[in-house]
């Protein structure tokens, strides 16, 4: 399947392309080589700013952290509320003059350990769920089944994600729709989507509920894997045209009306 496909690269070092990193169009007779190790990759800044367009409206703030603590136990975590002072097209203006320095722009974090990126836009004035000003997104992933089973999972049944990020570790992070007018539908909507899901037999983190949550930010290291931007505009546009695929059976909507 195609997730498979893009697991099997990435685990190899591939890194996934966005549309603008080509200028022509390859005819029949072209040859596609490959002379070494950068010229799979697409630069992490070509990725962040793919994944911000994705995700977020021109003049929504969007919350990311890069600083990170070691907790009694000896995991990394996020440290501290991050920085929520620009806008998507603040940073993307940045992003682009920025050299291909991610760190110039958001700020250096540990290697290591890697970064983070709330999934739904905030006010600027803080990060709790309070502070969220579009319920758009949940974060949907999974530790206990293999990183090629998720992804193909997410394309077989047609998740309405936004984007879909390499957490350069056991999961891949699906920002799937959930568009709600607010909270209280928000929390009512995420519930659903996780029974769902669990009654479809993928293990869903149970954790990621709320929408000030937290996940990993795509085009920079972690140890020596990338957290990569994988896809992006999978699935179903909107959560409720999912909704009601799920409902209808998950027929599949684009083969032509039975005639006898």
């Amino acid at each position: 399947t195609k997730g498979t496909i893009v697991k099997m690269a990435m685990d190899n070092g591939f890194k996934p392309a966005s549309e603008s990193t080509y200028d022509a169009e390859l005819d029949w007779d072209d040859v596609i080589e490959f002379d070494g190790e950068g010229a799979a990759q697409q630069s992490g800044v070509a990725e962040l700013i793919r994944y911000l367009t994705a995700v977020f409206k021109p003049d929504e703030h969007v919350n990311y952290v890069v600083s990170s603590f070691k907790d009694e136990d000896g995991k990394y975590k996020p440290s501290g509320c991050g920085s929520s002072g620009r806008t998507r097209d603040q940073l993307i203006e940045e992003l682009r003059g920025c050299n291909e320095d991610i760190g110039a722009v958001l700020g250096d974090w540990d290697h290591d350990v890697g970064a983070w990126i709330r999934i739904n836009p905030v006010d600027g004035t803080g990060v709790k769920n309070n502070n969220v000003t579009d319920f758009r997104y949940a974060l949907i992933e999974s530790d206990d089944v293999p990183v090629d089973l998720q992804l193909k999972f997410i394309y077989d049944k047609k998740l309405p994600c936004a984007a879909i990020v390499s957490s350069a570790g056991k999961s891949v992070h699906a920002i799937m729709h959930v568009d709600a007018k607010d909270l209280t539908e928000y929390n009512e909507r995420v519930r659903w989507i996780h029974k769902v899901l669990s009654d479809m037999d993928f293990a869903v983190d149970g954790s990621n509920k709320n929408p000030a949550r937290l996940s990993r930010l795509p085009g920079v290291d972690r140890g020596d894997k990338h957290q990569g931007l994988i896809d992006v505009n999978v699935g179903y546009k909107s959560f409720v045209e999912w909704q009601d695929y799920v409902k209808n059976g998950m027929e599949d909507e684009e083969l032509p009306d039975v005639e006898s």
